[in-house]
């Protein structure tokens, strides 16, 4: 008569515990997901990575900001007095809250990449039409001799610094769109142009308009 304690050992040999997998596990395993096209696999695209990038330059901007309206401030009677350099004032500070407009948009959350890239073309648009507005009469206004005003050399240095960061916006929005190009990655050189051209406003209502 077969033994059957020895039944129910091989029994519980053969078959594996409910806590352990099967040994044609790795089999059954499902395949990785295939690889995302380059554009969406590119940290330029992906719009979520760049959340503390945008989340640094908010903090900077408002911060730049606070600082031009007190170096307005300092010189505003001087600065009151004349068109141009009101004007001057004027773009220092939408420079920098353009860089707020656009570090907040990219800090919107669970935003398409179709939705920012059209958000920040607009603020393109805009930035490139207010900036050209302020910048008229850094060629059609004669520079009055008894007026406080900034040298005739800085007109190319805002003009590079002014609209470039427009245009560096518009082109984000753009390469972002089309998924190819840069995307992104324009993003800082924009916003650097924005910082270079406040700045320069500032030094220039501070300093220059005194020599």
């Amino acid at each position: 008569m077969p033994d059957a304690s020895a039944d129910v050992v091989r029994v519980l040999d053969e078959e594996p515990f409910d806590d352990e997998p099967p040994p044609h596990a790795a089999a059954t395993t499902p395949a990785p997901r295939p690889a995302s096209p380059p554009e969406e696999a590119a940290l330029a695209y992906r719009v979520g990575d760049w959340e503390s990038f945008a989340l640094a330059h908010v903090g900077a901007s408002a911060a730049l900001l606070g600082l031009v309206f007190v170096v307005i401030s300092i010189n505003l009677r001087d600065i009151v007095g004349s068109g141009p350099l009101v004007h001057r004032a004027a773009e220092a500070v939408v420079l920098l809250g353009g860089v707020l407009a656009v570090a907040t948009v990219v800090l919107i959350p669970s935003q398409r990449k179709d939705v920012l890239s059209t958000e920040l073309i607009l603020l393109a648009v805009a930035l490139f039409a207010t900036v050209l507005f302020l910048q008229r009469d850094a060629v059609t206004q004669a520079v009055d001799p008894g007026r406080p005003a900034p040298p005739r050399t800085s007109v190319p240095i805002r003009r590079v610094f002014g609209l470039g960061t427009a245009v560096l916006v518009g082109i984000t929005g753009v390469t972002l769109a089309a998924g190819a190009g840069g995307g992104l990655y324009w993003l800082p050189a924009a916003i650097l142009a924005a910082y270079g051209g406040s700045l320069t406003n500032a030094w220039i209502l501070i300093i220059e308009i005194l020599r």
